[in-house]
């Protein structure tokens, strides 16, 4: 790709930016929320005292539980199997507190939700350690214990259930107070509505997806994943809570079941039936499941069975259920290709998702500066077109911009003069009474390109681990800038200045490039749940993500989804991630594997430009590449260093001859 294709490019890239920064404003929030407050509208005004309206009505309450449920489990897989847990803490702390101390209703409905949300605070520190499969397990008997304890509960009914004094709206008549009830419904699944795309829609809600995507890569990238976790947990508690309040004080009746697994399970079908990953999808599902629950006694009855039948059936059709099968309907009649994030209606999406940019269809958008070349392009290994010089001069003037701040960075180290930028000092790593890593001391300055070579099993990727912050060592130390960094998690050091690549590449499936390398520049990092509620930064952290992309002549490919690129231009969007924080140490764990030579030659260009820039330090088989373009290199052999020296060393050495055959 010629210079002048990259810079034709920059107009249409920005379009493409401008139009995938959509997602992040008032549009998609306040769209799905008047799509459901009208529907709920039409439904409570015109069918509220008939038996489909008190059916939709009970729906509803369900409905303010899902849409907690997507946050929490759909976008960052945090399955919890807690919803009906705080669901029924919700019903019992109104029907307690209207039976017992005669407070209204509505009030006691705000009282059970903060109530929830400490409950879930607390519970949450503990369970959330766990993640994945392990906190589904560690919170699976909760419904068992609560149910266990309802049955012999007197004071709150039993087995029986709990009645009610008073409805959220007590109105002059049964009629007058049915409708109110119908509307405070509708009111307070709207306010969720809105709380759940406003998150997903802004930059926490990007911290979310990739902490779905990958919690590993989420701590690489500055999330503060123990934190998030905690957060989501009591989010989707408090909504759960909120929804058994309601529930309550619209039924006047708690039944005991409210919290049995089963109806664990049914919220569950619900989510997946609708669309996991789709706050809409969320709500249709809970209507769509309570309307067939309600359509018949003998549907009511075997309604695990009809349910089973149905998520089958959707699942079958679309993983992402009914949300994914309307938006792939849409996008047919269209005529082209669905969204990125499935289940949200176009003009309706949260989340950045966008559609693949007509603009970057023809030539700019073919591969970035690792393409295969062609006319015009530049000799292997060359820099290529909006790339830096050795000055750090040319390209567009994000590139420029983006050259200027890392160098800034970079120059604002702040240890003593001499202190090197990294130290590890005698680290030391253990895995069942192997030992990987022996004793390993290292020094590296605050700029340049230094290579970390040796055999299958040296403990390469774990001395990264160590260095990076996913491995915690048994023993010795690791310094930045002269300061212990040993016992930091890799957010914190991340934010320190230390960024990296993986083995394998980790992109963010569904996201746009432009998005995968956002995530590492997210302010929201040190900022909480609720602030995504206030403030939406995701455009500021895509100007950021677009410099970089500018800086290695990727901004033509700033709308393509990740999954659409080759490996090669997968490892450069992760590459330019690793990056864009501008980093002051640079972590690369092979990022020449799978590449062919020709890509190899010009991959060398783009880590001699990183190595004058910050300091790097590269992991790679490829003996010939490292030998090339590093000033210094460390050889790893059974977990103990063997090796330190220059290029020319490292070729004459009979040590490495031995140890890595074919240099």
């Amino acid at each position: 790709m010629g210079g002048s294709g990259v810079m034709d490019a920059r107009p249409r890239a920005a379009a493409a930016m401008a139009r995938l920064g959509r997602g992040g404003t008032l549009r998609g929030p306040l769209g799905a929320t008047a799509l459901v407050t009208v529907i709920g509208l039409i439904v409570m005004v015109f069918f509220a005292q008939q038996y489909a309206g008190s059916v939709f009505m009970l729906a509803f309450t369900y409905a303010i539980v899902t849409a907690g449920m997507a946050v929490q489990i759909g976008f960052s897989q945090q399955i919890a199997f807690s919803q009906s847990v705080f669901m029924g803490f919700g019903a019992y702390g109104v029907a307690v507190l209207n039976t017992r101390l005669a407070m209204p209703s509505a009030l006691a409905a705000l009282v059970v939700t903060v109530a929830s949300g400490l409950v879930a605070l607390l519970l949450g520190s503990v369970v959330t350690r766990a993640s994945g499969l392990a906190l589904a397990v560690a919170t699976i008997m909760l419904p068992l214990i609560a149910v266990g304890y309802l049955s012999s509960a007197s004071y709150l009914g039993g087995s029986v259930g709990m009645p009610l004094t008073g409805s959220l709206w007590p109105a002059f008549s049964p009629e007058a107070t049915l409708v109110g009830n119908a509307l405070i419904t509708v009111a307070v699944v709207a306010v969720v509505v809105f709380v759940a795309t406003r998150i997903l829609s802004s930059d926490i809600g990007l911290e979310l997806y990739v902490l779905g995507a990958d919690e590993r890569t989420a701590a690489a990238v500055g999330v503060a994943t123990p934190r998030r976790k905690l957060e989501l947990f009591v989010l989707g508690s408090m909504f759960a809570a909120l929804g058994g309040a309601v529930y309550a004080g619209s039924q006047l009746f708690v039944p005991a079941t409210i919290v049995d697994p089963t109806a664990e399970l049914s919220l569950l079908m619900m989510l997946f039936v609708g669309g996991r990953r789709s706050i809409l999808g969320a709500v249709a599902g809970a209507l769509l499941i309570q309307y067939v629950s309600g359509a018949s006694s003998w549907v009511s009855i075997n309604i695990l069975v009809v349910e089973g039948v149905l998520i089958t059936v959707v699942l079958l059709v679309d993983p992402e259920g009914l949300a994914g099968i309307l938006t792939a309907s849409y996008a047919r009649l269209r005529g082209r290709p669905a969204g990125t994030v499935p289940g949200l209606l176009p003009g309706l999406a949260g989340a950045g998702a966008a559609e693949p940019e007509p603009a970057l269809a023809g030539p700019v958008a073919a591969e970035p500066r690792l393409a295969e070349p062609g006319p015009g392009s530049p000799a292997p290994g060359s820099p290529a077109p909006g790339s830096p010089g050795p000055d750090g001069a040319g390209g567009p003037a994000g590139a420029a911009a983006f050259t200027a701040s890392w160098r800034e960075r970079g120059n604002g180290a702040g240890g003593a003069a001499g202190t090197p930028l990294l130290e590890c000092a005698a680290v030391g790593k253990e895995y069942g009474g192997l030992r990987v890593l022996d004793d390993v001391g290292l020094e590296l300055p605050a700029r340049g390109l230094f290579g970390l070579c040796g055999p299958n099993g040296a403990g390469k990727t774990t001395l990264l681990g160590v260095i990076g912050g996913s491995v915690r060592p048994d023993g010795g130390r690791v310094l930045l800038d002269g300061a212990d960094i040993t016992r930091l998690p890799p957010q914190q050091r991340f934010h320190l200045g230390v960024s990296r690549t993986f083995q394998t590449v980790r992109l963010i499936s569904g996201r746009t490039v432009l998005d995968n390398v956002a995530v590492a520049c997210l302010s929201s990092h040190r900022s909480s749940i609720a602030a995504g509620i206030a403030r939406n930064r995701l455009a500021e952290a895509r100007e950021r993500a677009a410099e970089a992309l500018d800086h290695l002549g990727m901004a033509a490919l700033a709308g393509r989804e990740v999954s659409s690129l080759t490996l090669e231009t997968q490892r450069m969007v992760e590459f330019a991630r690793a990056i864009s924080a501008r980093p002051r140490l640079l972590l690369l764990d092979e990022p020449a594997s799978g590449l062919s030579e020709p890509q190899r030659e010009r991959l060398a260009g783009v880590l001699r430009a990183a190595g004058e820039m910050t300091c790097v330090l590269l992991v790679e088989h490829d003996l010939g590449l490292v030998a090339e373009i590093t000033q210094q290199i460390f050889v790893l052999a059974s977990g103990q260093l063997v090796f330190a020296g220059s290029p020319a060393e490292f070729r004459a050495s009979e040590v490495v001859q031995s140890l890595l055959i074919g240099l």
